[in-house]
């Protein structure tokens, strides 16, 4: 016939096949199809709803609109859709529809019918107990095509699509639907090249579930328990008294704060009764370290400075020498060159914190002054050593 045009001539295009009305330039929407959108829009804004339960059956009511195959020769249609669901859960629904739909025909005057039903099943992926639920389709059925061009003849029907639905209301027994699908009706009279042909169709409208959710059991509202009566308040504690404060040696000396002239003696440095040090008395401090090769100090050995400091501020009157000695592991030229360098290191440490200069006086001996043998760690240890000496 005139009205026919190539097309594609296998299933696969179910899925993937453009519409062929793009390739018109406008799309004609008579006043018939105005009314019902208009109709689908009142009847949405008057339904009380929400999504309906797990397992509830529902019925829904739809209007579509049909953008025909081109083999059929027929501009793009409209007409109406009845489904009705029996849910499994909240992701599987299988569906029966029943659908009527009419399209004029650009051949010749008039126009042609389609009638038929099937059975969807509906898959949705994130469950369809939410406020919008997408979901996909599929399924199968028959066709009664009531046309000029073949005359009256029932074929089969299979197709896919998608939609969601979405809740109006938090009672969940009704929902707005909105959906769209490819169609194959199986039917060589129109193009006997292929053995199927491809309708696109685009529907809208309401699903309300047949009969809401179960009043729920009302719970027994139990009596309140009377107030407690308040226990008697306990005795107050006896008051608490403070143990006698015993005099106290703040810098450890062995002389009491009420007796020591010379606060912050650096602790193990010998003293006389007054708690000052004693001329030529000396104290190695173990933890003035520093690190690996150099002259810097580490954070431990600064705090351990910050207590010199403080002894040397206590007595003003005290001049200190600071000696620095290392192990024997490596030169007698570089280890004498290193304990000077740490001597001096922290020599600048107590100057920088406060303290004159021309009390302190730094030197280095190498090791040439060991404490302990060489031969082993814990003798080398000892042997690197920085000592400070009362000068006066």
């Amino acid at each position: 016939m005139a009205y026919r045009k190539k097309a594609p001539n296998t299933f696969c295009e179910f899925a993937v096949r453009p519409l062929h009305k793009q390739e018109k330039n406008t799309m004609k929407i008579t006043s018939g199809h105005k009314l019902l959108a208009a109709a689908l829009l009142a009847g949405a804004s008057q339904v009380s709803f929400a999504a309906e339960t797990n397992t509830t059956p529902y019925m829904g009511i739809m209007g579509t609109y049909l953008f025909p195959d081109q083999d059929r020769g027929l501009d793009d249609g409209f007409g109406g859709t009845l489904l009705f669901g029996f849910p499994v859960n909240s992701y599987f629904v299988p569906e029966i529809n029943l659908y009527g739909l009419r399209a004029d025909r650009n051949y010749a005057n008039g126009y042609d019918k389609m009638f038929g039903g099937g059975v969807n099943f509906n898959v949705f992926p994130f469950t369809r107990d939410v406020a919008v639920a997408p979901f996909i389709s599929i399924g199968g059925g028959a066709e009664n095509d009531r046309t000029l061009a073949i005359g009256n003849k029932t074929s089969g029907v299979a197709h896919a699509g998608g939609g969601f639905l979405i809740a109006l209301n938090n009672s969940r027994t009704a929902a707005l639907r909105v959906e769209a699908g490819r169609y194959a009706i199986f039917n060589d009279d129109y193009n006997p090249a292929r053995n199927h042909i491809l309708d696109t169709r685009i529907s809208a409208g309401v699903q309300i579930a047949l009969g809401g959710r179960a009043a729920p059991v009302p719970v027994p509202v139990e009596a309140p328990p009377p107030a407690p009566v308040a226990a008697p308040a306990p005795p107050p504690p006896p008051p608490v008294v403070a143990a006698p404060v015993g005099p106290k040696d703040s810098d450890n000396d062995g002389v009491l704060d009420g007796n020591d002239q010379c606060p912050d003696t650096p602790r193990g440095m010998k003293v006389d009764a007054k708690g000052c040090a004693i001329k030529a008395a000396s104290i190695v401090l173990r933890d003035i370290t520093f690190e690996t090769n150099k002259a810097v100090l580490t954070t431990e050995a600064k705090a351990s400075l910050d207590k010199v400091v403080a002894g040397l501020k206590g007595q003003p009157s005290m001049n200190l020498q600071i000696d620095g000695h290392t192990d024997s592991t490596a030169s007698n030229a570089y280890n004498l060159k290193l304990s000077k360098e740490r001597a001096a290191s922290a020599k600048k440490y107590l100057v920088d914190s406060g303290i004159d200069a021309s009390r302190l006086q730094s030197q280095g001996f190498g090791e040439t002054k060991p404490v302990a043998s060489n031969k082993t760690a814990a003798g080398r240890a000892e042997n690197r050593r920085v000592e400070f000496k009362v000068l006066k």
